[in-house]
C-alpha cells in the first residue's frame, strides 16, 4: 500500500505518466510493460481460492502481462474492512470489489477514485468495445458528472431479471395431470384447483393423505416470497420497493391499488383454505429447506415454493438429481387476463473495480483489468485451463451449441488453479455461461429464464439511482426502509387474517397509515433520486 499524496487528481495523473520510463504496449497487446512492474490490488477472496499469491491463474497472468500483483486478500466482513481501508488513507492501486452508487459518489468526490473515461478510451480494448456495443451499460455506470469511476461485472442471462419464480413438485404436477386429465395450470383458478387437489390427495403415496403442504415459502431469502409471484397476476409487483414508474418518471406505489388488494384477497383465501403453510411468513430458508429436501419421494411433503431459482432451496447433497425434483412454473394469468412477471429489465449489473489516486500508473492498471472483459479472459475465470479444468465435448451445450465445455473438476471445492468469477470486474458472455455441458445447475437457470421470457413487465426504473445530494439520499434510504417494512408487514397481516382485507375500514386504515408516514413526500423523493438531476 502506498500513502496517498494529497494532490489533485489532475496533477497526480500528470506526475504519474511521467514517473516511469516503462514502455507500455498498445491496447490488447502483451506483455503490458517491457520490464517488471507491480500493482497493489485489494480484493475479496472467493471461498474456493486457496491463495491468490500462488494461484495458477495468477502465475499465468503475471507471465502474460509482466505485472506482479501484491494482493490484499479480504474475507469475512467485506463492508467493514473496505471502510477501514478507505478511512486509513492507505489505498491500493486497485479495488476489485463492488460498490454502491453512494460509495462511488462519496469516494470520487473525495478524490479517491480516478475518472476512467480517458483511460478506457486510450488504453483499453475490450472494455471500450463492450461499452460501445452496450450503451445501456455505459449509461448505467456513468455518474451524473459524466465520468465513469468504476468498472463493472454483469451477467447477460435473463434468468436473473425476475427474482420471484415459483417451483412445483415435478411428480405431483405429473400425477395431478394424469389423474385429472388437466394440463399444467395457467390461470389463478387452475392453480388453486391444483393446490386443492394436492391438499386432498395422497400425492407422495405414503398412505397419509393429510401430510401434504400444497405451498410453502419464506420471506428470508432471495425470491422466496411467493406472494410476489401470485400478486403479479393482479398487479405488477416488483420484489423490492413496491414501485413502478411510467415513461415520464412518475412513480406509483402499487401497494395501494385496488388490483393489489384483490390479489391479497385471493392469497388470503388460499391461506384460509389451508393451501399455504402457516410457517411460511416466520421461517427462514433453512427451515424451508428442511421441508423441501428429502431423498425419499414418499417423504416429500411440499408441492410448490418460491425462489429466484430452485437451487436456493433444493439441495443436491440431500436429494439425488435434486434439480429434477422441482419444475419452474410460468407466471399465472389473473382474473382480468393479466399474465406477467415484473422486472426492472436490467442486467444484473454491479459497479465493480476502481483505480485509486494512489496508483502511479493508471494506464497500466486499466490495461491489467481490460483482458478480463474478453471472452478468453471470461472463459479462464469461469472454467479454468483447458485440459486441466475442462475439455471440449461433443455433447450439445445448454444453449444447443456443439461442442460444449465439460468440467473435469469440481469448481466448488478449495483449489488453487482458477480465480473464479467475482475476483475481478468482468463481462460475462452468453457463450461463457451457456456454452457448457449441461451437467450442473446452470441448465435449470436457463430453463427458468426460458419459462419467463415472454412475460417480462418493466418497472421502468433506471439501473442505478445516481444522486449527489447526500441529505436527499439519506432521506430516501430511511423512508424506503420504513415503507418497505410496513408494506410487507401489512401484506402478511392481510394474508393471514390479522387484518381483514375484505373490510373496507381495515383497508382504509392501512392507507391512512401510509399517508401518515409521509407517502406523498416519499413518492417525491423516489422520483427525485431516480429520475431527477439532484446535485
Amino acid at each position: 500500500m502506498k500513502k496517498v499524496l494529497f494532490l489533485t487528481v489532475a496533477l497526480m495523473l500528470s506526475l504519474a505518466m511521467g514517473a516511469s520510463a516503462l514502455t507500455v504496449s498498445g491496447p490488447n497487446e502483451f506483455p503490458i510493460v517491457d520490464e517488471p512492474y507491480e500493482l497493489d490490488v485489494w480484493m475479496s477472496l472467493d471461498a474456493t481460492i486457496e491463495d491468490m499469491e500462488t494461484n495458477e491463474t495468477t502465475k499465468y497472468y503475471e507471465e502474460k502481462t509482466g505485472v506482479h500483483i501484491n494482493w490484499t486478500q479480504v474475507s469475512g466482513d467485506l463492508a467493514t474492512k473496505l471502510n477501514l481501508s478507505i478511512s486509513s488513507g492507505e489505498y491500493p492501486d486497485i479495488y476489485t470489489c463492488s460498490f454502491s452508487t453512494d460509495q462511488v459518489t462519496q469516494y470520487s468526490q473525495a478524490g479517491i477514485f480516478l475518472p476512467l473515461n480517458d483511460l478506457i478510451k486510450e488504453h483499453s480494448y475490450y472494455i471500450k468495445q463492450v461499452l460501445e456495443e452496450r450503451p445501456d451499460i455505459k449509461e448505467a455506470i456513468t455518474a451524473p458528472d459524466g465520468q465513469i469511476y468504476t468498472l463493472f461485472k454483469t451477467d447477460p442471462a435473463t434468468y436473473t431479471l425476475v427474482r420471484n419464480k415459483l417451483y412445483v413438485n415435478h411428480d405431483w404436477l405429473e400425477k395431478y395431470c394424469q389423474e385429472t386429465g388437466k394440463e399444467a395450470p395457467v390461470t389463478t383458478q387452475e392453480f388453486e384447483d391444483m393446490l386443492i387437489y394436492w391438499r386432498d390427495n395422497d400425492m407422495n403415496g405414503n398412505g397419509d393423505p393429510s401430510d401434504e403442504i400444497p405451498m410453502a415459502g419464506t420471506l428470508a431469502t432471495d425470491g422466496g416470497d411467493f406472494t410476489v409471484y401470485l400478486l403479479n397476476a393482479f398487479q405488477a409487483t416488483p420484489q423490492y420497493d413496491s414501485m413502478v414508474a411510467n415513461e415520464e418518471g412518475e412513480v406509483e406505489l402499487i401497494a395501494i391499488t385496488d388490483e393489489y388488494r384483490e390479489g391479497l384477497k385471493w392469497i388470503h383465501h388460499l391461506y384460509e383454505e389451508g393451501l399455504i403453510a402457516e410457517e411460511t411468513f416466520i421461517q427462514d430458508n433453512s427451515q424451508l429447506q428442511s421441508l423441501v429436501n428429502n431423498n425419499d419421494p414418499t417423504a416429500r411433503i411440499v408441492g410448490a415454493f418460491g425462489g429466484f431459482w430452485a437451487g436456493v432451496t433444493v439441495s443436491p447433497s440431500s436429494m439425488e438429481n435434486a434439480y429434477d425434483v422441482y419444475d419452474v412454473l410460468a407466471p399465472l394469468e389473473g382474473p382480468t387476463g393479466l399474465r406477467q412477471a415484473t422486472t426492472s429489465g436490467h442486467l444484473p449489473l454491479e459497479l465493480k473495480g476502481a483505480i485509486t489516486v494512489a496508483c502511479e500508473r493508471p494506464d497500466i492498471a486499466i490495461k491489467w483489468l481490460d483482458w478480463w472483459f474478453s471472452n478468453e479472459g471470461m472463459v479462464l475465470i469461469d472454467y479454468g485451463f483447458e485440459g486441466v479444468n475442462w475439455e471440449w465435448s461433443d455433447t450439445p451445450a445448454i444453449n444447443g451449441t456443439v461442442p460444449s465445455r465439460m468440467f473435469l473438476k469440481d469448481r466448488n471445492i478449495l483449489q488453487n488453479t482458477v480465480w473464479y468469477v467475482d475476483t475481478v470486474p468482468y463481462y460475462r458472455t452468453e457463450e461463457s455461461l451457456f456454452g457448457r455441458t449441461p451437467t450442473d445447475h446452470v441448465p435449470y437457470l436457463y430453463e427458468g429464464a426460458d419459462a419467463y421470457d415472454d412475460f417480462y413487465t418493466l418497472t421502468n426504473f433506471p439501473q442505478f439511482a445516481w444522486c449527489n445530494d447526500t441529505n436527499l439520499l439519506a432521506e430516501y434510504n430511511e423512508m424506503k426502509t420504513l415503507f418497505n417494512d410496513y408494506i410487507l408487514q401489512a401484506r402478511v397481516q392481510f394474508i393471514t387474517g390479522a387484518m381483514d382485507v375484505e373490510d373496507d375500514a381495515a383497508w382504509q386504515g392501512y392507507l391512512d397509515q401510509l399517508n401518515a408516514m409521509g407517502l406523498e413526500r416519499y413518492l417525491e423523493v423516489v422520483e427525485e433520486v431516480n429520475f431527477g438531476s439532484a446535485e
